[in-house]
């Protein structure tokens, strides 16, 4: 073990330390979320003003890419940051990554539409910068959940990891929330409309100050996780990463999160497009819908984080595989059948399939993070995370295939048993990790049994 040069490690209580490391990864993740999803809420009654002159099935494909190239942009970042992260610190490249997404963000508040310079620039502009976009959104990554999950007490680094991750769900209600009071002061329409021209950019704006004033605190307020200071560092953490020793979790972690982005692109993206299509479906009833559907779902993430503790990593993450399977893809099943439901029904459906959603993510922070030892847990975290996004990525060009054999609105069915399977057999064949020691790097390539006591 060897610690870092002029690194000072005693200058707060240990407790204080551990809170605001957990804030910090919670803020950044939450910001993070909001800027994800942007596209797939704030932006999407506005669309028009970059696709005009574009039939319904094109615009359909350019609102699945806005948030397509953000996923693809992601591996690149977590290949980028998560080396420096094993290499240089949690804290300071999680605030370099922050920063970097709020100027981009903020970018594309100020972009110009299809009527400025032609919907083929325009769209070219907006992907352009949220692939951008998505370089530092995988930076974030690699950084402060990491340092979060160090951190935490074994005993609770699920309730932990699930804290953290419910900052996603808090990241889209946002959105839903800034978008609809966005829509009162500025309603959308025809592309004169108010919201269309400059409304939709004001979440945008709070979106980009909302990561400046986060990284911020994670660069003042949030000292270095002390596990990683304490540790020798890799010289190449990628290279070892994919060596003999780790290519197995890897390959694991990489089949997991397939699965799980094929899952979470279906709730994120594919939703919204599914209740706008439906008749009088207004853009005001979409965020409402997202609103009421979500209040409690970050409990679902701390519930499975929490039972992770007690029943281990794999029982929990076999349940929600079979949740996806069966549930989730039978209530889109029942979205994209075209029949009719009313307003209350359809708060209902969303809200199971957050929960789901959120009961399938709550485990991943913990559980990917105890695969990794802390020389190469960025990257490990970061890129078996984020690379995984490239082939869900191309879910709408997958739903535009299917739909040649079957009605559009059931392709997403399809996509989720894709998904299903993926998660059960992928954990199915990995190790428990629950409880293991993450300052021990043998106890975490075995990844077998406790290395510690856990209190249940």
């Amino acid at each position: 073990m060897s610690t870092s040069p002029g690194v000072d490690t005693s200058t707060t209580d240990p407790t204080v330390r551990r809170r605001r490391a957990i804030r910090g990864a919670f803020w950044g993740f939450l910001v993070d979320s909001f800027d994800i999803y942007l596209p797939s809420i704030a932006l999407l009654p506005a669309m028009v003003y970059f696709t005009r002159g574009l039939d319904p099935g094109q615009t359909a494909v350019v609102t699945g890419f806005t948030l397509a190239t953000t996923l693809f942009g992601r591996p690149i970042g977590a290949i980028l940051f998560g080396h420096l992260s094993d290499r240089l610190g949690r804290k300071r490249v999680g605030a370099i990554s922050m920063y970097g997404f709020g100027v981009t963000t903020l970018l594309i508040a100020c972009l110009p539409g299809a009527e400025q310079i032609g919907s083929v620039t325009a769209i070219s502009l907006l992907l352009l910068l949220r692939f951008i976009d998505g370089i530092f959104l995988g930076g974030e990554y690699t950084a402060a959940t990491p340092m979060a999950i160090e951190y935490a007490r074994p005993e609770r680094r699920g309730f932990i990891g699930g804290f953290v991750q419910s900052a996603s769900t808090i990241g889209y209600v946002a959105i839903a929330v800034f978008t609809f009071l966005a829509l009162q002061i500025s309603p959308a329409g025809q592309i004169s409309s108010p919201y269309v021209q400059w409304g939709w950019r004001i979440p945008f704006v709070i979106g980009a100050v909302f990561a400046w004033v986060v990284a911020r605190y994670l660069r003042k307020d949030v000292e270095e996780s002390v596990l990683w200071i304490e540790t020798e560092k890799a010289k190449n953490p990628i290279r070892e990463m994919l060596g003999r020793k780790h290519i197995v979790a890897f390959a694991q972690v990489f089949v997991l999160m397939t699965g799980v982005f094929f899952m979470v692109n279906m709730v994120g993206s594919v939703i919204p497009q599914l209740l706008l299509g439906r008749p009088g479906f207004t853009a005001n009833d979409l965020t409402l819908s997202i609103i009421f559907a979500n209040i409690v779902v970050p409990f679902a993430y701390m519930l499975a984080g929490r039972l992770s503790d007690r029943l281990g990593r794999k029982p929990v993450l076999l349940i929600a595989g079979v949740l996806v399977l069966v549930v989730m893809s039978g209530l889109f099943a029942v979205l994209g059948s075209g029949v009719a439901i009313p307003f209350a029904g359809l708060v209902a459906v969303v809200f199971v399939v957050q929960c789901i959603n959120g009961f399938t993510i709550g485990t991943l922070p913990s559980y990917i993070n105890e695969r990794f030892p802390t020389r190469i847990r960025s990257s490990g975290w970061g890129i078996g995370y984020s690379l995984a996004v490239v082939i869900p990525g191309f879910f709408a060009a997958y739903q535009a295939g299917l739909s040649a054999f079957m009605p559009l609105g059931m392709t997403p069915v399809v996509l989720l048993v894709v998904a299903g399977v993926l998660i059960l057999g992928s954990v199915a064949v990995s190790p428990e990790t629950r409880g293991i020691d993450l300052g021990n790097d043998d106890a975490v390539v075995a990844g077998d049994a406790p290395a510690i006591e856990v209190k249940a």
